[in-house]
């Protein structure tokens, strides 16, 4: 059993076997990488200088994702927080963010990057998946305005969610807004309910929730239970659940200036460790 012992977490995939495709495994990449972060992450920046350091950040992503697919993954996890860092305010958060729209949409970025807005983010991401044929699972911020005739909408006239999005050839297929937030999270909003968000894949269905959600009845636990899982991937602190699942961590790394990636081979029946 790995154990690790670091203060942030990753966005977590469940990989749920409820029926096996044409592949009887796969292989599931889980990504970690020292984030660079802005120089003030309390001091708000302009649009511009917020996407200039997410690209730093997901230049070095795209690395692990050629990597990973080169190597034969299906699958690539990436960290919590890993596109564009942490402890923010309110304020400072808002030039990251996107407006993600729900996956029912049928939208592939890479292709129609500006049908909802200004998307470069997703647009990268959507790229990353589509060109190395992987799926790639990502943590990032979404924005959701709102108005007056919505009693929780908050001051500035907005949501803002700690998000994780899945892609696909470049679809959108999944979005999930992150339930349990940690303390220090005061810089996103509570989802007003727990999501269940699960997507197919030619390995199984897939389920995601993130981090610190795994301490909690909903969705962790309601995910596993309704969608009877086999096996899953999250970032924790190296727990193991028997004899149904198997957890592999994906912490991400404060100042220590190295970088790794985990080539996971996950069969799609019960395990354990």
């Amino acid at each position: 059993m790995i154990r690790s012992y670091f203060p942030k977490c990753v966005a977590v995939v469940a990989l749920l076997a409820l029926s096996v495709g044409a592949l009887d495994t796969f292989s599931a990449a889980v990504y970690e990488h020292t984030v660079i972060l802005p120089n003030r992450t309390e001091t708000p920046v302009s649009k511009e200088e917020g996407l200039l350091l997410m690209n730093k950040n997901i230049d070095v992503l795209e690395k692990a994702v050629k990597l990973a697919a080169k190597q034969g993954a299906h699958i690539i996890v990436t960290p919590e927080d890993g596109i564009y860092g942490w402890v923010f305010t309110r304020e400072s958060i808002y030039p990251y963010l996107e407006d993600i729209p729900d996956p029912g949409v049928n939208w592939i970025p890479c292709r129609e990057p500006w049908r909802f807005g200004n998307t470069p983010v997703q647009q990268r991401l959507s790229c990353l998946a589509k060109d190395n044929s992987i799926y790639v699972v990502a943590n990032t911020g979404d924005m959701k305005p709102c108005n007056a005739s919505d009693p929780q909408c908050p001051p500035d006239g907005h949501y803002q969610y700690n998000t994780d999005v899945v892609f696909d050839s470049g679809k959108l297929v999944a979005r999930y807004h992150k339930y349990n937030l940690f303390a220090p999270e005061i810089q996103f909003d509570f989802s007003k309910d727990s999501e269940l968000v699960t997507f197919d894949t030619p390995f199984g269905k897939s389920g995601i929730f993130t981090c610190f959600d795994i301490f909690s009845h909903d969705p962790a636990v309601v995910v596993v239970d309704e969608f009877q899982l086999t096996a899953f991937s999250t970032p924790q602190h190296g727990t193991t659940r028997c004899p149904s699942s198997r957890l592999f961590p994906s912490i991400q790394h404060g100042p220590r200036p190295w970088e790794s990636i985990y080539l996971l081979q996950i069969p799609t029946t019960p395990a354990c460790t």
